[in-house]
């Protein structure tokens, strides 16, 4: 007797199989006892309702030959198959010669592709698949190559490529949490080249430096066309009639209202009194989109510039940048631009800057006037011209990098927003 008891323990999990009798169901017998019944057998032909848990569906292997929802059945899906002109249509041309259709075998009277099962392109099944292949948590929101490889490992149907990356893409849980890898959409457009120097401007401020001489920002204020600045110390917290007064002093007292002025979204650029200033002197100001500084990617450069430029001279003092700001404007103007072809201050002045540190005495330069201005408007001429081909070159770059994107009226799309407030990084 303890071998048959040692063998029931060790065997008991088995047994329990086996039997079909689970422990809650030998607790149900004893609740049982007293009546007086009969059980009935019925065959599982006539009672599949009640018996399809026990009993294999009538297709053997093929019933799981889809890892998909229980409630998809390989039995379904290869009646779908069965029902579908174009599959029979390759079945029996299978049949007749292997050799035009490739790749595909009969097995048991069901077409495989690649030993994958093959479904019709228009089952009823294929949404339910998708999102169980790509949704579910096992399978991740996976992006498109992965969830159509888990597909691909048991099934086929025509078109499954495009279909599997169009649900993908159109997925929106994934167009909301993932990180796009897309490149930015719609071509570069360049800002219009100006007609004249001083009339169209863009203004940024170089904020976080450490106070020098009472200040701690910088306002750069850049023509578009010559590419000549002006960089004006600030002290911060600044107020726009502030700005304003030091604008006409550094800018407008030297050459004039300009007609537009191209800036980013600061507050101050933003405020009823700076609004209404150029209102009422008719410049038309041009504010760059959110989170997209590249509309005013020249202030942005010469910003580079200038900060660089300070570093190389203020590092060791970083407090005595203010020192450095006249000359830093002096190098700037006076630098070799490859997309003009000159420096800015021959573009404004019509002449090269002077050379001071080498300067002779009693050696003076005459031009007449007229040939001056001519020299002028040649100038000019070929600023526009180099301006031209160094934008066809920049617009020709970028778009490499770039799709070209068009909607149409009533189409629905995400706008991608950051959650978060975005730091300046121009500082020393």
């Amino acid at each position: 007797m303890m071998a048959l008891v040692l063998a029931v323990q060790h065997w008991r999990q088995y047994l329990l199989v086996a039997s079909d009798n689970p422990p809650d169901q030998q607790n149900w017998v004893a609740k049982l006892l007293g009546y007086d019944f009969e059980i009935q057998y019925k065959s599982g032909r006539s009672n599949r309702a009640a018996d399809a848990l026990l009993r294999q569906a009538e297709y053997g292997d093929f019933s799981h030959i889809c890892s998909g929802p229980i409630w998809v059945q390989g039995a379904q899906l290869i009646e779908e198959a069965r029902l579908d002109p174009e599959i029979q249509k390759i079945m029996k041309g299978c049949s007749q010669d292997p050799s035009k259709h490739p790749g595909y075998v009969i097995k048991k009277g069901v077409l495989f592709y690649k030993d994958r099962l093959v479904i019709p392109s228009t089952s009823k099944h294929i949404p339910a698949l998708l999102w169980e292949f790509h949704t579910t948590a096992t399978r991740g929101h996976s992006r498109y190559y992965r969830t159509y490889r888990r597909l691909a490992a048991n099934l086929y149907w025509s078109g499954m490529t495009s279909t599997v990356k169009r649900f993908v893409q159109e997925c929106d849980v994934c167009q909301k949490c993932k990180a796009s890898t897309l490149m930015p959409g719609r071509l570069l457009q360049p800002l219009a080249i100006p007609e004249a120097i001083w009339e169209d401007l863009s203004m940024d401020f170089i904020s976080g430096l450490p106070f020098s001489k009472g200040f701690n920002v910088i306002l750069v204020v850049v023509d578009r066309l010559s590419k000549y600045s002006h960089f004006i110390g600030l002290k911060h917290p600044y107020t726009a009639k502030g700005v304003a007064d030091l604008f006409v002093k550094g800018v407008i007292r030297h050459h004039g209202i300009p007609k537009t002025i191209v800036s980013d979204c600061d507050p101050l650029f933003i405020s009823n009194f700076w609004q209404e200033i150029f209102r009422l002197q008719g410049t038309k100001l041009q504010m760059s989109s959110a989170y997209h500084p590249k509309t005013d990617g020249q202030t942005e450069v010469v910003n580079r510039c200038l900060e660089a430029y300070l570093r190389c001279f203020a590092s060791d003092q970083p407090k005595m940048w203010a020192q450095w700001l006249p000359w830093a404007e002096f190098w700037y103007n006076s630098t070799f631009h490859v997309s003009t072809g000159v420096t800015p201050f021959e573009m404004v002045y019509g002449k090269r800057p002077p050379t001071i540190f080498q300067y002779s005495q009693g050696e003076i330069r005459v031009e007449a006037v007229a040939q001056e201005l001519k020299d002028r408007d040649m100038i000019l001429q070929g600023l526009k011209r180099h301006l031209a081909n160094a934008q066809s070159v920049m617009k020709s770059n970028a778009d490499k990098h770039r799709r070209e994107l068009k909607f149409m009226i009533g189409e629905w799309v995400y706008v991608k927003l950051q959650p978060y407030c975005q730091l300046s990084s121009d500082s020393l």
